[in-house]
């Protein structure tokens, strides 16, 4: 079995989204052979529109980069992660930018009312059925509510509602500013089993889910803890400034 993770941080491997996929993706078994592909590092165009993908060269993208390569690797893998941040209430441009030209996976839209968008994905010329997708996704916010629902509601419009893994996460700063807090590594230890339960069943818990979907720490707690990773990082930008002066 094969695994991809394909992380779409400007920060690459420093994400604080990579945290939780490191984490989900160590409750595998040394069986799954996981690969990484960081975005960032990757020269991706944006798509033009020109549908080549539909009509010249049905299945294939008219653009020669670097998409080429995660075609292939899409293709190979029977797992997909697809890791990300939540910066402004969507997907981050790298990654925004990879799954519109993603378009070569689907079929030809011909105008039927009955055709919903993720209906469409299966082109003849790949075959994307049987493959499992996760999202993993943070942010730096309080909780949840409402943070995520643009996110989610674009996944279940490209893959239909419930066909595809999450595992979201607020308070996304205390990953790295704070992973060695006993809550933090907590919640690593419960992304690890919702990976472990992931392999076995093909699905993380509704019991692990409603965990995974609690806050780290308290809101109140939260919001000391962000006010002082900010001033923390406004006195070192000003220290540079005054030895650049």
């Amino acid at each position: 079995m094969k695994a991809l993770i394909l992380n779409g941080s400007p920060k690459g491997e420093s994400s604080n989204t990579m945290w939780l996929t490191n984490a989900f993706v160590s409750g595998f078994p040394d069986s799954v052979e996981v690969r990484t592909i960081h975005l960032r590092e990757k020269d991706i165009h944006p798509c033009m529109g020109c549908f080549s993908c539909w009509t010249k060269t049905p299945g294939q993208c008219a653009i020669q980069d670097d998409m080429q390569e995660i075609y292939r690797e899409i293709l190979d893998a029977d797992i997909i992660i697809e890791s990300l941040p939540l910066y402004f209430a969507g997907m981050p441009s790298r990654m925004r930018m990879m799954t519109e030209r993603c378009l070569l996976f689907t079929k030809r839209y011909e105008g039927s009312p009955e055709d919903a968008f993720h209906s469409i994905l299966e082109m003849e010329e790949h075959n994307l059925k049987g493959k499992q997708l996760v999202v993993i996704a943070s942010c730096g916010y309080v909780s949840m509510d409402t943070m995520f629902e643009g996110l989610l509601k674009e996944y279940d419009l490209i893959c239909g509602k419930g066909n595809y893994t999450r595992i979201l996460c607020a308070q996304g700063e205390l990953l790295q500013a704070g992973n060695r807090t006993r809550q933090v590594m907590q919640y690593l230890q419960e992304v690890k089993r919702a990976g472990e339960e992931f392999i076995q069943t093909g699905a993380v818990s509704k019991e692990r889910q409603d965990i995974l979907d609690r806050q780290m720490v308290s809101p109140k707690t939260f919001e000391v803890l962000i006010k002082r990773y900010w001033r923390e990082r406004m006195e070192t930008k000003g220290n540079q400034m005054g030895k650049q002066g």
